[in-house]
């Protein structure tokens, strides 16, 4: 019988520091307030991940369309698609409604009220099962968004459609440190990533590889901090990242950022979801028919 091998110090240090940077507010003795109703239409559904015989890869999916996207069911709309990190708690729809870290829809639906985006469908698988999100670097083994696209155009209905040529995906903290699923996947399927957005991850070396990659009609952002999780291979994964742009590099019009910030808000970690929601998207997708902005420093 073979045996499983047991994680390495580096992973249990770097799960465990993980932990403690995602620690919802609850945690440490502070409600949260409740949020305000939410306008738009809010849709759940599900893959068992038995037809392939993996369990294991199993998610909870939740839409989310935006009042001036339902009001024209045909016009073509951006998707963003949404990882959450690790789920010891079993929370559903974790960051989409679900939990006290905060909520995608709002902040999405936030910059759509701004006019800083154009309306964006918001869709996320929510893992409930131990083995795919208790391990940072094992977490969302093999995700494969080809699947999750199509399961959530199906999900939409006549509701809303998705633009394929504007299809993002972002992934937070552990959703983004396994170079065999969430982010790692989802880059390498079939479907087209115009954009590609890690946010505070592990920053794994071997991650590194694997974003700088990807393809050349493909933004790839890279953006974390310090302030709560210090102990990562920043200068390693900036080092084979940069190498790796070198050989692999972009398009002309497509970006490769590496950014370090400062969050002033409480649970840095956490707040580093709508921070870079907030800076990228509008450069990303933007509301006119131009090049996209540059970014200011």
């Amino acid at each position: 019988m073979k045996r499983r091998a047991l994680p390495s110090i580096t992973t249990i240090v770097l799960t465990f520091v993980l932990l403690l940077a995602a620690s919802p507010a609850w945690a440490k003795g502070k409600k949260p307030p409740p949020p305000p109703p939410l306008d738009g239409k809010t849709i759940d559904y599900a893959w068992d991940g038995k037809d392939v015989g993996h369990p294991e890869r199993a998610w909870l999916g939740r839409a989310f369309v935006h009042p001036t996207a339902l009001a024209d069911a045909n016009a073509k709309r951006p998707l963003l698609v949404f990882i959450h990190g690790l789920n010891t708690e079993r929370i559903k729809y974790r960051w989409m409604g679900g939990g006290n870290e905060g909520d995608v829809r709002r902040i999405v639906a936030g910059l759509v009220e701004a006019g800083k985006i154009p309306p964006v469908i918001v869709a996320a698988p929510s893992s409930i099962v131990p083995s795919a999100v208790t391990n940072a670097v094992t977490s969302w083994p093999a995700f494969d968004l080809d699947r999750f696209v199509d399961e959530t155009g199906k999900a939409l209905g006549g509701t809303a459609s998705i633009d394929s040529s504007r299809i993002l995906v972002a992934a937070h903290s552990g959703g983004g440190c396994n170079v065999r699923g969430g982010i790692a996947t989802a880059i390498r399927g079939k479907t087209k990533v115009h954009a590609a957005l890690s946010i505070d991850t592990c920053m794994l070396p071997d991650m590194a590889k694997v974003l700088a990659s990807g393809r050349s009609d493909m933004h790839v952002i890279v953006s974390w901090q310090t302030l709560s999780w210090a102990k990562r291979p920043f200068s390693d994964f900036r080092a084979l990242f940069t190498k790796g742009v070198a050989e692999n590099p972009a398009a002309s019009g497509f970006l490769r950022e590496l950014e370090h910030v400062q969050p002033r808000e409480p649970m840095p970690h956490d707040a580093m979801v709508g921070l870079t929601l907030g800076r990228w998207l509008p450069i990303l997708l933007p509301t006119g028919n131009g090049r996209p902005p540059t970014p200011s420093p």
